[in-house]
Order: structure tokens, then sequence, then C-alpha cells
């Protein structure tokens, strides 16, 4: 199935179609979480007072930005803005009202949290928060969910929802891709009886799950039947954690951990191509689960406390930063993994050569060729790895060369007859080290301590 075969493609073929002729389904949920990753502000109003209609959106949101710069962005929803236009032009979505913008990052509070509120045409409310954003700080709260029951994000996840449904009757549906999954399944069962009442589904796109202490929750597990969980076949970040129910396992036609990536996820109709997971998403779930299962609480903390302590301390504040961190900088940073008993290394060491081999590779030629662009990691990584080629040549001449220099000189000294000595053409010309090196390997000269040995023009190495 060809990359059309995607969200865009829906909203061409059913964009047509109001909700009274076709209602509400799985795929409208990811284009609604897809569009929180757009930056709204100055655009959308927190309040829900003033809501506006997702054309005027779109149109203000083109106003202030280029194709060229939305495309220039490093993260796996840089084209969320572009699914702005098809959504406010069709009939399905064209009369939707956006309001309840809020995007708030404290590095202090390591929090990050962005939701957006879409009121569709059939009378509910889409409640879409923003998975990790580009900042460090988003990231590092991913990690942070490996040891705290609740994230100071999540918190706040609980506090929106309070704040604007508390006093309405609305019904809701809530999503996320990634960790504005997670958000939405958190805050939809923690924000209390009445609006978890209201809720008509939450929808949780390859998002991370939860520590048992969570699941266990009386408040959690009430919501749970009307949670949907996303998920395509190579899945790493969706199956991290516990999620507390099954998947729906949908295809992607893009690899290992880039199908992440919503806009990969294939639709046929008005709903997902459903598949199984792969061998690779199976064994990797198994391997960081019980890795994080033998790890205590304080050694996760630290682990990740230094790990994000030094990229920051590097000047590192966003993902797109990382590019300027020497590699020995991230080398030393690894070091830690080494304190983990030697099993447990393994285990990682084995996980991160799949994730490796999945993922990094795939990154570098898609990027190359989708977008013509290959983040500057990359170059530098290929340009060094020819410099070291280039060096490793250089530094074998130069061996040779000087071997075969004092190799001649030697034959020389020890020529007793005119036959022994050099030809007049070669008499009295300085050879550079390459070309001697050269000389050696075509004369088949075996050099060893100064001396020679005829090989009969097989190779010395």
């Amino acid at each position: 199935m060809e990359e059309k075969n995607n969200m865009n493609e829906y909203l061409k073929w059913r964009g047509d179609l109001t909700f009274d002729k076709d209602p509400f389904n799985k795929v409208d949920n990811l284009i609604l979480a897809q569009l929180a990753y757009v930056d709204y502000d100055g655009i959308v109003f927190e309040s829900r007072d003033y809501p506006m209609p997702i054309k005027d959106v779109c149109r203000r949101y083109w106003e202030t930005h280029t194709e060229e710069e939305i495309r220039k962005r490093e993260s796996f929803s840089k084209l969320s803005p572009f699914l702005l236009r098809p959504v406010a032009e069709s009939r399905r979505f064209g009369n939707t009202k956006m309001c309840g913008y809020v995007n708030f990052v404290s590095k202090s509070a390591e929090a990050q949290m962005s939701a957006v509120q879409f009121e569709l045409e059939d009378g509910t409310v889409y409640v879409a928060f923003r998975g990790t954003d580009e900042t460090l700080i988003g990231w590092k709260e991913d990690f942070n969910l490996s040891y705290m029951s609740s994230t100071e994000g999540q918190k706040l996840a609980v506090e929106y929802m309070k704040k604007n449904f508390s006093d309405t009757a609305l019904k809701l549906r809530v999503g996320g891709h990634s960790k504005g999954g997670n958000f939405a399944a958190f805050a939809s069962s923690f924000a209390g009886d009445q609006i978890r009442k209201q809720i008509l589904e939450v929808y949780c796109n390859d998002s991370p799950g939860f520590r048992d202490e969570v699941t266990s929750q009386p408040e959690y597990k009430e919501t749970m039947d009307r949670m949907i969980n996303i998920i395509p076949q190579d899945s790493i970040i969706g199956r991290l954690l516990n999620p507390g129910q099954s998947a729906i396992v949908v295809r992607s036609n893009r690899k290992g951990i880039m199908q992440h990536d919503a806009l990969s996820w294939e639709v046929l109709g008005n709903r997902f191509v459903n598949t199984q997971r792969s061998n690779d998403s199976i064994y990797l779930e198994k391997v960081l689960n019980e890795w994080l299962e033998n790890v205590d609480d304080a050694a996760r903390r630290v682990f990740v406390d230094q790990i994000f302590g030094i990229l920051q301390a590097l000047g590192a504040d966003t993902v797109k930063d990382m590019k300027d961190i020497s590699l020995r900088d991230l080398a030393d940073a690894l070091q830690m993994v080494k304190r983990l008993p030697k099993e447990q290394q393994s285990e990682m060491s084995d996980v991160i050569k799949k994730l490796v081999a999945s993922g990094s590779k795939n990154f570098y030629e898609e990027m190359e060729q989708k977008d013509g662009f290959v983040p500057d990691v990359f170059k530098k990584l290929q340009e060094l790895k020819g410099k070291i080629s280039e060096a490793r040549k250089t530094a074998e001449y130069a061996r040779l060369g000087v071997q075969a220099a004092r190799a001649q000189k030697a034959q020389l000294t020890e020529a007793t007859t005119e036959d022994e000595k050099p030809a007049a053409e070669d008499s009295g010309k300085v050879l550079s080290v390459e070309e001697m090196a050269i000389r050696a390997l075509k004369e088949g000269i075996l050099i060893r301590d100064g001396k020679t040995d005829d090989t009969d023009g097989e190779d010395p190495q």
C-alpha cells in the first residue's frame, strides 16, 4: 500500500461525509490528536467562552507561518500543520470550533503539558492532549514515568479537565498521540466522578502506559472499558509500562521506531488497516519491562537525572540542540549503563542494537528520500567514518613507505656488485612515502624489522 493511504487520503475521500452520515471513528480521533501538535499561540483562546471556527484558525496560522519553515523542523510531528487545510476545508470538520488552548512548559517542575479542544458538529467535544514536543523537559517527563506514579504534566492534565468541564454536561472524547494519550487516560480517570461520567471514549494512540499502582486504582479501572489503545505493528513507545488493556494493531508504511509517526498509519475507507504485532515489538516490550522491574525507583531516578542533567549542562534545551553535542560527551553519559548488573547490561545492549537497526538507519534513509534532509549528526558521522578510513589508509602508506625506504637503504649498503645498484633513472630521485609504499607492494617486498623477504608478488598483508 502506498504512503498516500493515510489520514490525508481519508480526508480527501471521506471528508465530505458529515457525522450524521458516518459517526465519529478512530481515524477521526487520530486526526484531531495530531492537530494538537500545532502551535496555536496567539490564535486559539484558552477560555471556552471564545471558540474560534477552524477555518479562521487555519487562515491565521498560515498567515504567520510558511511551508518551508514547517518542513525544516526536526520532529515526528513536524508535518501536523499540513492537516489544518484539508480538515478546515472538509464538510466533516469544516464547522468545528476550537478553544481551550494551553501550552505549559516548566524546567523547574519538569513538566510539559499542552491541550486544545475541538467542538464538533455532532455536539461532542474532543479534548486533545499534545504528545512529547521538542523540549528535553518533555522527553525527560516520559522517562520520569518509569519511577513516578504521577508526573507534574499528568497532574496539570487533571487540573485542565476539572477547570474546563466540572460545570458542564458536555459529552467528551479525550485523546492524544504518544505521551498525549497517556495524559488523556490519566486525566479522564482522575478528574472526578462527574467528568468521568461525561466521557464517551479515551483514545491512546501509541502511548506509554502506567505503573501498576495507577492501573490498579478503582478510578482507572472504571475508565478502562472506554479506553481505546491503538499501536502500529513495530510499536515500542506504545508498549512501555502497563497500558492496562489490549491494543488494536494497525499497519504502518514505515519501519521500526519511525512507525511512531502517526501520519504513516494506513487507512482503508473509514478505518485503519489492521495487522499483527511484529516479533521485535513483542521482544522489546518483554525485555524493557523486565529491566524496569529489576531496577528500583531510586536507581531509575538517578540514571534519568544524570543523563538529562548532562545534556542540559551541555546547553541542550531541545532535541534539535542535541546535534551540537559531541559524540564523546554522549559516550561519557552512556557509561552510566555500566553500573547495572552484567546480565542487565547484556539485555539492554541487545535492545539498543535492535533499536539502532530499526531506527537510525531507516531514519537516515527516509529523511534523505522524503525531505531531501539529513540531520547534521548523521552527516557528521558519515564524514567522520570517511576521514577515519582515509587516515588509516594514509597511516598504512606511511608505515610501508618508511619501512620500504629502510629496506632499500639496507640493500644499497650491502650491495657488492654494480648489478645490485639502482637503475640510473632512479638514482637521485626522492620518492614520497606513498610512492615507496606502492613500490614495495608492487615488488612483493615483505618488510619485517628493516629486513626484506621476497613474496613473489603475493599480498604482504
